[in-house]
């Protein structure tokens, strides 16, 4: 890779993991699902007049597409309105690597083989350290809705490879604007109150702005230039950097514990993820579950 696009490879990660600051920072006054309806109606408004149309037939399996994406971006900021912290978040949202890995080699007959099988072993062990903290067992529901985002994650990517002759924007630009109303029917189902945007703080502002703009937009962007050019067996190596540049993020922002057993489960994951991603994965990689 060039040293520009290793740069932009390394920056995606550092967008990405901030995303789990700006998110905690975001639900502090906007509920989960209405801080998420914002977020995407800020990314269709700047997309969607810039990207060609979608025929019916794809505009059919965007929806479908949409429905995953919806509980995939929405449940992570969840599980930090619910008191998960930044570096269990960063840290489980690498498990949808491997809820990829799975659903592609049962959906898209993608072989493990036994290198990834591993890869798949090592990071559910992991995870599992990470469940086992103090932490998260005072906040399973927030776990839980963490795991959901992943799971949803995985099955995103075996929908996205149905979709064929739509430009990488597109579909985020279209996606998006299918998630609006499903997130606007959730929250007002789950989140009766609806804050006043105009009295909004601007830390609350600020964080709508960068998970619309820096964390989906440019970053994204810049992950499908990267997909584009290189083999995702070059790309995707980088995004195991996004956990390291989220619990450091987290610590410079809110200072929150960081106990021995989260960064030896966090590196048992990391490795086994690495394993698979190294390993050639053919299935599509989406990003990170933010």
């Amino acid at each position: 890779m060039r040293p520009i696009d290793i740069f932009f490879a390394i920056l995606v990660a550092l967008l990405w993991g901030c995303n789990f600051v700006s998110a905690k920072f975001g639900v502090a006054y906007f509920p989960p699902f209405l801080l998420t309806a914002l977020r995407f109606t800020f990314v269709s408004l700047v997309l969607v007049p810039f990207v060609p149309r979608p025929t019916l037939a794809q505009l059919k399996q965007i929806i479908v597409l949409s429905s995953m994406s919806t509980f995939h971006f929405s449940l992570i900021f969840v599980a930090i309105f619910m008191g998960l912290d930044i570096a269990s978040s960063a840290l489980l949202g690498q498990m949808g690597v491997v809820f990829a890995c799975i659903f592609g080699a049962i959906f898209l007959k993608d072989m493990l083989g036994i290198w990834r099988i591993g890869g798949i072993v090592i990071a559910f062990i992991g995870t599992a350290i990470v469940a086992g903290t103090p932490h998260i067992m005072q906040h399973t529901g927030a776990f839980y809705a963490a795991i959901g985002s992943t799971l949803t994650w995985g099955i995103a990517n075996v929908l996205i490879k149905r979709i064929h002759g739509l430009h990488s924007m597109a579909l985020l630009a279209w996606m998006g604007l299918c998630t609006v109303p499903m997130l606007l029917l959730l929250s007002y189902l789950f989140e009766p109150h609806w804050p006043n945007i105009m009295d909004a703080p601007l830390s609350a502002l600020l964080a709508v702005t960068y998970t619309a703009v820096c964390s989906t937009i440019i970053a994204y962007g810049l992950w499908y230039y990267l997909l584009g050019r290189y083999n995702v067996s070059q790309v995707t190596p980088y995004s195991l950097l996004t956990p390291i540049f989220g619990i450091g993020s987290g610590q410079i922002f809110f200072t929150e514990e960081l106990t021995s057993q989260v960064l030896l489960g966090g590196f048992v994951t990391i490795i086994g993820v690495a394993v698979i991603v190294i390993r050639r994965p053919k299935t599509i990689i989406l990003g990170e579950a933010t």
